[in-house]
């Protein structure tokens, strides 16, 4: 008959530490809704030169003004019957003096028509000053009969009613959907980008110049996703679909482009955010997004949104975004990165929608309507740690009985001829440090340190063991001491990120060193056997894998097992019986071609 009763305790303390080093975050403001500090959907930003923030708000047709915390300083609302109308408000700009001004549509009469009047729904400027008061609206060009777009982009007529309640006839300028690129200059200087032309208008409103974007090469076609001007006036227009930059004269001349499609330093895609700093450099936004996994020792939840490579412990993925400062020949100069917490799903979501002139990023949570700022810090370690420290403490408690039904004694099902009572205590910790270079590359070290002791008590219930020495109880004791510390350094080399080329290159090197205690001792004083057992040992390896391809890995490993040991052993009437020393010393190195066929 054998009994098995076991007892087990597990105490597991995880403390998970994240810390973000490129940029940090600084505040947050907004909300959902139509009140103060309140955003609907579509919004547009810019920024002052004291840091200010304008927000104009196309659903709720205002402007708002923050202060550089985020604090609500006022709005600028349109009144029934007032000098201006908000009809569609899109792009916004900040002159020098903290001039505002917003592109809109606006009606314009057409001089010398008359019953009925014929208005032009064009594009215009509503120009502010800095105190939010209305100064002036800004046509784009001076209202006339003739249709100035395209055949494509012609709209017919449209049957109306002017001011007075009078019928009216509207002309709609060209595709009155499309988007519209606006900037200023320092010496409020305004841009436009408008369905393939850059006007240029001055503090007063009135067109100084009017001319197409020039194409680099024949047959290229240029897709603007936003445009900025430095001191000079020369303006800095992104192809999102070329993946570039294009930098052109005050009048218009073309004078150099950079960038390319992909994600190494210097390289685009889909670029959509560029500004001048006040040093006189460019920021640089693209689409880029950089998925990491860091494999943890904690256990996997149970209600686990994804168990990513389906194992039981969890896998943390950390999302990086980029930003690239250029010099104004187009040279490179940083790349910096933007890590996004590792469980918030909200932040992988996050919308850049503004850079100031002092590099400060603006993200917008779409589903909240919130802004969130980050800035960036002067710290060297201008990237990503994970931080992870594991600890852990399991007592186990057995109690195995065994009783041979076969040798008819009087103590059947009451009394086993084998009893054993064993109390394994174990205690570990793991610290892991990881930090992310850059997108590509990562070192790791960690360190798992374990401590075992097992205590192993065996009652023999049977006859005592007799000899020519005399009659000995066999009873004993056993105890176990474990002492393991382990050192890894990890470096590993992204070398294509795209998941369907994925490639990367690992190299680890590790260090471990073991100590073992083990003693044998009799329970009963007249027995005297005793064994102990003591052993040292180390190992220490290292290797390389390379992805040659997307299929096939080359594989290194080389590892060293060295230690030696000693024991003693008495016998039952304390003469020494035996005592011992070995040495091992082993070297095993592993070449390997892993393929895929």
């Amino acid at each position: 008959m054998s009994k098995l009763n076991k007892l087990f305790l597990c105490v597991l303390i995880a403390l998970p530490v994240h810390a973000a080093q490129a940029f940090k975050f600084v505040n947050e403001f907004g909300g959902k809704g139509e009140g103060e500090a309140q955003f609907g959907k579509t919004l547009f930003m810019a920024f002052g030169q004291d840091g200010a923030i304008y927000i104009a708000d196309t659903d709720n047709y205002r402007i708002q003004k923050f202060s550089e915390s985020g604090t609500f300083v006022f709005d600028i609302r349109m009144d029934k019957g007032g000098e201006f109308q908000f009809i569609t408000p899109t792009a916004i700009a900040v002159g020098a003096n903290s001039a505002i001004y917003l592109m809109d549509w606006m009606m314009i009469p057409i001089p010398g028509t008359k019953n009925p009047t014929i208005f032009k729904y064009a594009p215009c400027i509503h120009n502010f000053d800095a105190q939010g008061q209305f100064v002036a609206s800004y046509p784009l060009e001076e209202p006339s009969l003739r249709n100035t777009r395209q055949k494509q982009d012609y709209q017919p007529v449209v049957p109306g009613l002017d001011a007075d309640g009078n019928y009216a006839i509207i002309m709609p300028d060209g595709d009155t959907k499309r988007a519209f690129l606006l900037t200023v200059d320092s010496d409020n200087n305004l841009y436009v980008y408008d369905n393939g032309l850059i006007y240029k208008l001055n503090p007063d409103g009135k067109q100084v110049a009017r001319y197409p974007i020039s194409h680099p090469v024949p047959g290229q076609v240029i897709h603007p996703s936003d445009f900025t001007v430095d001191e000079a006036g020369n303006l800095y227009i992104l192809d999102e679909k070329g993946h570039r930059v294009l930098k052109y004269s005050t009048d218009g001349t073309f004078l150099l482009a950079f960038g390319e499609y992909g994600d190494a330093k210097g390289e685009f895609i889909a670029p959509f955010r560029i500004i001048t700093l006040t040093d006189g450099t460019l920021l640089v936004a693209d689409t880029a997004k950089y998925e990491k996994d860091f494999v943890s020792q904690l256990p996997q939840r149970l209600d686990a949104p994804r168990r990513f490579l389906n194992t039981d412990v969890r896998t943390f993925r950390y999302r990086l975004r980029r930003i690239q400062r250029f010099r104004r020949d187009g040279k490179c100069i940083q790349k910096l990165l933007i890590p996004f917490q590792r469980e918030e799903e909200a932040d992988a979501s996050l919308q850049l929608m503004g850079i100031d002139t002092f590099g400060n990023l603006y993200y917008l949570n779409t589903t909240e309507r919130k802004f969130r700022k980050y800035t960036q810090q002067t710290t060297l370690m201008s990237s990503l740690f994970q931080t992870e420290l594991k600890l852990r403490y399991t007592r186990d408690l057995q109690d195995v009985e065994i009783d041979n039904q076969d040798d008819l004694d009087a103590d059947l099902y009451t009394k086993a001829d084998f009893d054993q009572k064993i109390v394994q205590d174990t205690m570990d910790a793991k610290l892991t440090v990881a930090y992310d270079i850059n997108e590509s590359l990562r070192i790791a070290l960690s360190n798992r340190f374990a401590y075992i002791r097992m205590n192993d008590i065996n009652y023999y219930r049977s006859q005592d063991f007799e000899d020519f020495r005399g009659t000995f109880n066999q009873d004993d004791s056993s105890t176990q001491t474990t002492w393991d510390n382990r050192i890894q350094l990890d470096f590993v080399w992204i070398r294509n990120h795209n998941i369907y080329s994925y490639r990367e290159a690992r190299l680890f090197a590790y260090f471990t060193t073991t100590r073992l205690d083990f003693s044998n001792d009799a329970l009963n004083p007249r027995n005297f056997r005793f064994f102990d057992f003591t052993a040292n040992l180390s190992d220490w390896g290292g290797g390389v894998y390379y992805d040659l391809s997307r299929t096939y890995r080359f594989n290194f490993e080389i590892t060293h097992f060295f230690g030696a040991n000693n024991y003693v052993s008495l016998d039952e009437t304390n003469v020494l019986y035996a005592t011992g020393f070995q040495e091992v010393d082993t070297t095993r190195a592993v070449f390997a071609v892993n393929g895929l066929f």
